[in-house]
């Protein structure tokens, strides 16, 4: 084991937990590709393939086709078959993602497979051996493009040593909805942080090569971050959405709620790593919690850090980005001395039911329209990659299983009626997203809640973004996430303002 700092916490992480993040993330990277090339079994013979260095940019199955020079297995077994060897190339990757101290030995190698549960365990050597030899080669490692870049110092020590001038820093990082909207609008999102597990790898696999460190924002300092980042820079932005579960109408609204307070925290951060600008995304409902006003304690928080501000944070309603929901968030920016506080955002579409509206602008779509080609499916039905007859995946689309009684319940909800945890949503828009008792809201025709993908249509991820960790963990991802256009429209406002200091 290694003595290098680990990505997921500042300080020494047993190796199984390694182990246990390396093949979550790898069985969700690469598992279309194992449903598009199945590997065959060891005991087939194989033809003879060039050396693994110069195949890089290879398909996968050409990828898991045994090197004759060595003396390795491919790393696939039968379904019964659990102990696996591996060869060089894995033993390769282990090193760089900070798994030994030195290039293991097979043996080593096989007692780190082992940490993996038995029926994982040859996805995880068939899914390293991949990775090693088509992004992790010797020639030129694809860090850039890497989900286990968190893991590696090589790929960390690349990827933040390249010149970009729009940096930024995500800190409570979440599924990544924030930092997706900042990376469309042309910033670069070079360090993430966040503490929840699940939404960690959701991050890192959707956000390859971005380092995404788990660790309570809380201890996070600059020199420690540079610890494990020997070559960050000054951001151009630190971004964050703190918790809201303190402030949202949904919740208790608990004044004495810790997490309240963790808005402290990104200032300071800002401030640590000479962040050129700070931007803070939250709900309105941090407006007044039971008398308390936390706008101003935001705006002065900033302040305090040394970073203008607007007198009061900015409210995008997100049926004006073209998000079908009357949801609203808060957007709190600050600069540094020199650099123009950027304008507010304008509408890029216009609602159906705004007649004041920009007519010259798209419309936005209704959350039918948005839902219209996502298949039909029962309660219990679907699957995270659920393939329909036309060869189409759809992601993440397992249906949550109710009982008769409870689909007897939902059956009379009518649209835009019924508990917050099984709220109908309504065809046109939805007024917010939900997740209750981990379900998310009903949906508007089917007699069901509705999946984590149709949540990520509503919310405006892209189809190809996978969430990770069990399916009772994906709904407050998305749920939690800001709508990915809202953040972009923002982010591209402050670009304005940074191009022009």
């Amino acid at each position: 084991m290694t003595a290098r700092t680990k990505p997921h916490e500042l300080d020494a992480m047993p190796l199984f937990a390694v182990a246990d993040r390396v093949a979550e993330l790898l069985k969700a990277t690469y598992a279309d590709w194992e449903n598009r090339h199945r590997a065959e079994c060891p005991c087939r013979s194989r033809r003879r393939t060039d050396r693994p260095g110069h195949r890089a940019q290879g398909t996968p199955s050409e990828s898991l086709d045994a090197d004759p020079e060595e003396d390795g297995r491919v790393p696939c077994a039968s379904a019964c078959e659990h102990e696996v060897a591996t060869d060089r190339h894995v033993g390769r990757l282990l090193e760089r993602i900070d798994s030994a101290s030195h290039r293991p030995t097979v043996t080593e190698v096989s007692a780190f497979v082992r940490m993996v549960p038995k029926k994982d365990r040859p996805d995880m050597a068939r899914h390293l051996m991949i990775h090693s030899r088509v992004a992790c080669t010797d020639l030129e490692p694809r860090c850039a493009n890497c989900p286990l870049v968190s893991f590696c110092d090589t790929g960390r020590s690349r990827v933040t040593s390249q010149r970009v001038v729009h940096t930024a820093v995500d800190l409570f990082g979440g599924a990544g909805a924030l930092g997706l909207g900042f990376r469309r609008a042309g910033f670069s999102i070079v360090a993430a942080i966040e503490v929840e597990r699940n939404a960690a790898q959701t991050y890192r696999l959707n956000h390859p090569g971005v380092p995404v460190l788990e660790a309570t924002v809380e201890k996070i300092t600059a020199d420690r971050l540079r610890t494990w980042l020997p070559n960050l820079a000054a951001p151009a932005a630190v971004i964050a959405g703190p918790p809201c579960q303190g402030y949202s109408a949904a919740g208790a609204r608990d004044v004495d709620d810790e997490r309240n307070l963790l808005f402290r925290h990104v200032g300071r951060i800002a401030r640590q790593l000479g962040a050129r600008s700070v931007v803070v995304e939250n709900v309105p409902g941090l407006r007044r919690v039971n008398g308390v006003t936390y706008t101003d304690k935001i705006t002065f928080s900033l302040r305090r850090c040394g970073y203008r501000t607007w007198k009061q944070p900015v409210a995008l309603r997100a049926s004006d980005f073209g998000v079908p929901q009357n949801r609203q968030r808060l957007f709190f920016i600050g600069v540094k001395p020199g650099i123009d506080l950027p304008e507010a955002p304008p509408p890029t579409h216009t609602r159906p039911d705004d007649s004041a509206s920009d007519l010259s602008l798209p419309q936005t779509p209704s959350l039918a329209e948005r839902l219209e080609d996502l298949p039909r499916l029962e309660p219990g039905a679907g699957a995270e990659r659920l393939r329909l007859p036309n060869g189409r995946v759809v992601l993440n689309s397992q249906a949550m299983a109710h009982s008769p009684r409870v689909v007897a319940k939902i059956r009379a909800i009518p649209a835009g009626g019924g508990p917050i945890s099984y709220r109908r949503l309504e065809s046109d828009s939805a007024r917010t997203l939900v997740a209750g008792h981990r379900a998310l809201p009903v949906h508007p025709e089917q007699h069901r809640t509705i999946t984590v993908r149709e949540a990520a249509r509503i919310q405006g991820f892209p189809d190809e973004y996978f969430f990770c960790g069990p399916r009772s963990t994906q709904p407050l991802q998305v749920a939690n996430a800001v709508p990915p256009a809202l953040s972009e429209a923002i982010a591209r406002q402050l670009l304005k303002s940074l191009d022009a200091a």
